[in-house]
């Protein structure tokens, strides 16, 4: 890693660029992406090109498409910079690669909302989409209202991006797995073992998706399965899907908030439902759950995590995904879950397994999935301003797991003393 003194200055200046604009926010943009010493950025703006960071590293390309950026950026921040892409303003050829590039260089740019929170001059204007943020509650009004944005879009585009499981959640690869089913079965069969299940058992999933998960679980262990969303169209979809394949006598499937299950259950799983919680809701969530798990029950949430040394100011800033893709959402950190355990549960963590490189691979797949069907997407009625705000949305994530930023992972819960709990 370079020393900040051995950092490499661009090679051009912006007033020695032909065609380079002059201005207060270009200047403050073209300072910032100075103090960047990790990787190569070749920023390219109308017949010139400056290069920031290590003139030695392999490079990736932005190009600037319009002076808007420069203001847009300044002033949103992170949010300004992934709606400059949406909106045209630039773009590139390695959309991973440019995120990458500014993820490395984080304490020094920009496009993240933890860079953005620490500055007085970038994301001057955040305020605005925090106190939006603050509006989207998870009340039970407002948890319909910010599923539905999200996972209500149409399940043909779902249909087109997912695999076979229709599985919206890291799947896991290991050696000898490249696809991306396979990835997904895997992952399924992991969370069965995990759980211990058996014909024998009830087992609840709190956030059914498209409900390939539970129909793995009645299939494959011949428990009884009851699942629930508030999502009304993966509602449709998975009601029809468990009928198509002869399973509704062993797995229910109801409309219904995860405040509002009633019963006990032998085991509980929850993939990547608690992100959509918010974070006045984790204690809420938790000590629902320890009253629907038996005493020997076991419970297992696949979920999203935050690091912990930038959670806090994570979660006082609102960021171009809780804006664009998931209203409502926060992600948790370990400690964050340990904290709500000790307030409303008896339950103990088990077990911790990192999926998060898995992820990676899962959300490149994704995109790889979308933009071969892109003559699809558009004749469904999602236009080039829709793609670009896909593409950045899977790339922005993909890079986070990629640099090991944010995790995804599987946790193990149940009481003390349960002889239940598999080896390993």
């Amino acid at each position: 890693m370079l020393q900040s003194e051995q950092r490499i200055q661009p090679t051009n200046p912006p007033e020695q660029l032909a065609g380079f604009p002059s201005g207060i926010y270009q200047t403050i943009v073209h300072r910032i992406l100075s103090k960047a010493g990790k990787g190569r950025l070749d920023l390219e703006w109308k017949n010139g090109t400056i290069t920031y960071g290590d003139r030695e590293a392999a490079p990736v390309t932005m190009r600037i498409l319009d002076e808007r950026f420069f203001a847009h950026t300044v002033l949103h921040g992170d949010i300004g910079f992934g709606e400059a892409y949406v909106e045209k303003l630039w773009d590139t050829d390695d959309l991973p690669g440019v995120l990458e590039w500014f993820l490395k260089n984080g304490d020094s740019n920009p496009t993240f909302a933890q860079s953005a929170a620490k500055s007085l001059v970038v994301g001057g204007l955040n305020f605005v989409d925090k106190i939006r943020h603050s509006f989207r509650k998870n009340t039970r009004k407002g948890s319909l209202r910010n599923i539905g944005y999200h996972y209500d879009i149409s399940n043909d585009l779902y249909s087109l991006m997912l695999d076979q499981t229709m599985a919206y959640s890291s799947g896991k690869y290991s050696e000898g797995v490249s696809d991306l089913r396979v990835a997904q079965e895997k992952k399924f069969e992991t969370i069965c073992k995990k759980l211990a299940l058996r014909p024998d058992l009830e087992l609840l999933e709190v956030g059914s998706g498209w409900g390939g998960f539970a129909i793995y679980a009645a299939r494959h262990y011949g428990c009884k399965v009851k699942t629930v969303t508030i999502s009304r169209q993966q509602y449709e979809y998975a009601k029809d899907w468990i009928e198509r394949e002869g399973l509704s006598d062993r797995i229910t499937i109801s409309l219904l908030d995860y405040r509002d299950i009633q019963g006990q259950y032998d085991r509980i799983v929850s993939i990547e439902m608690v992100e959509a919680l918010g974070l006045e809701y984790h204690d809420t969530f938790f000590k629902k759950m320890n009253s629907l798990l038996r005493p020997n029950g076991i419970m297992l949430i696949q979920c999203i995590t935050f690091p912990e040394s930038s959670y806090r100011g994570y979660i006082r800033s609102a960021d171009w995904i809780a804006k664009h893709i998931f209203p409502g959402a926060v992600l948790l950190s370990q400690y964050e879950v340990m904290k709500s355990l000790q307030r409303v549960t008896d339950l103990n963590i088990y077990s911790i397994e990192s999926l998060g490189l898995s992820y990676a691979r899962t959300l490149h797949a994704w995109r790889e999935r979308f933009n071969a069907r892109l003559d699809d997407v558009e004749k469904m009625g999602f236009d080039e301003t829709f793609q670009r705000m896909w593409n950045y949305y899977l790339a922005y994530c993909e890079v986070g797991f990629a640099s090991r930023y944010i995790n995804d992972v599987h946790i193990v819960f149940s009481r003390s003393q349960n002889t239940e709990l598999p080896d390993g």
